[in-house]
């Protein structure tokens, strides 16, 4: 029947697609590992609420986004499983009274299993919505990277640069340099999001089994997958290009705020509550700010004003480089900790 000859090309095709996804995503994590591990030493701000918090390791940034994309592959494998059971034999809806071998069918066209209920396999379309789903999730993520590396690209960060191949000039300001891929990669998620709606609701009100409204799959489906691989394709090839500005990243270090957990820490390990290192950094971060004088300049006799516990040496945590280096949490930015991430992703992706 075509009932079931069309549910088995979906789901060759399907079966297929998610193996190219797959591999495409590797090849973005491949890229995104080798700008970090080429720009492993460089310390940017992190941000909470868009609001400068803590500097981190830009390489530790790169990695969240190769775990993201990790993540991305895993829903792939478990949409490949679901995927792979062969509908082939169901017919139309209720079997056949023909001799067949589903078995033998099953093995000769590479599937894992046979679908035991020949109604629900030729109306079954749950393997496309979870495809759709794992792509606008895949493309959610790359519009977040996007995200972050527009607003990195502006002048008011002056983080990194972003190759012209990859930018457009304005049709009347010739200084400008419009991130316009990173933009498209952004709006087109809404588009990808689309399709699974579309399919959702074309499925919500179907009685069992076939009907011929599911014809409709296909153009969501197809649209879903190629503009995910053009997608993940062009942010590999925009990582390979990518350059960090690090003079002016360092420039955004330097405030001496991104360090108060740190001085708060200090305290902490000296027997002081969290509440009350809070309340004292609080204060003193305060009163530099209105004073205009940094923490690093106080002596230690205005220290011990704050808190009888702290010593000249808390000045040394409030750089950049001592604040990474005192992470100690698995996770952590700490150099040594995100060099073993590096080193441990590297291994797995070229295995």
């Amino acid at each position: 029947s075509r009932n079931d000859q069309v549910v088995l090309d979906m789901k060759l095709y399907a079966l297929d697609h998610v193996l190219y996804l797959a591999y495409f995503i590797e090849n973005l994590q491949k890229s995104i590992l080798k700008f970090a591990q080429e720009n492993s030493d460089v310390i940017i701000p992190g941000y909470t609420h868009l609001q400068q918090a803590q500097v981190v390791l830009l390489a530790h940034h790169m990695l969240a986004y190769v775990e993201m994309l990790e993540r991305d592959k895993t829903r792939l494998a478990d949409c490949f499983n679901r995927t792979n059971v062969l509908p082939l034999g169901a017919c139309a809806l209720s079997g056949t009274s023909l001799k067949t071998d589903r078995a033998h069918v099953a093995t000769l066209l590479g599937f894992a299993s046979v679908a035991a209920n020949s109604m629900d396999v030729v109306s079954d379309r749950d393997f496309i919505i979870e495809l759709i789903s794992s792509c606008s999730i895949t493309a959610m993520h790359l519009s977040r990277i996007s995200e972050d590396l527009i607003l990195w690209a502006t002048k008011e960060f002056n983080f990194i640069d972003i190759d012209s191949s990859f930018c457009t000039g304005s049709s009347i300001m010739p200084h400008k340099k419009n991130p316009d891929v990173l933009e498209l990669m952004r709006g087109t998620t809404g588009k990808i999001y689309g399709n699974l709606m579309e399919v959702l609701t074309l499925l919500k009100g179907l009685p069992l089994s076939y009907n011929r409204d599911l014809q409709l799959d296909k153009p969501p489906l197809f649209e879903t997958v190629e503009t995910t691989q053009l997608m993940l394709e062009t942010m590999a090839k925009l990582f390979l290009n990518l350059k960090v500005k690090e003079d002016s990243v360092a420039k955004h270090t330097t405030d001496e705020s991104f360090f108060c957990v740190d001085a708060m820490d200090y305290l902490v390990k000296k027997g002081v509550s969290y509440r009350d290192a809070h309340d004292v950094l609080g204060k003193m971060v305060k009163e530099c700010l209105d004073k205009g004088i940094k923490i690093s300049h106080l002596s230690e006799k205005q220290l011990k004003g704050y808190h009888p516990l702290f010593n000249d040496d808390v000045k040394k945590l409030f750089n950049p480089q001592s604040s990474v280096k005192i992470k100690a949490s698995f996770g952590s930015t700490n150099p040594s900790l995100v060099k073993q991430q590096l080193q441990a992703w590297s291994k797995k992706l070229d295995a």
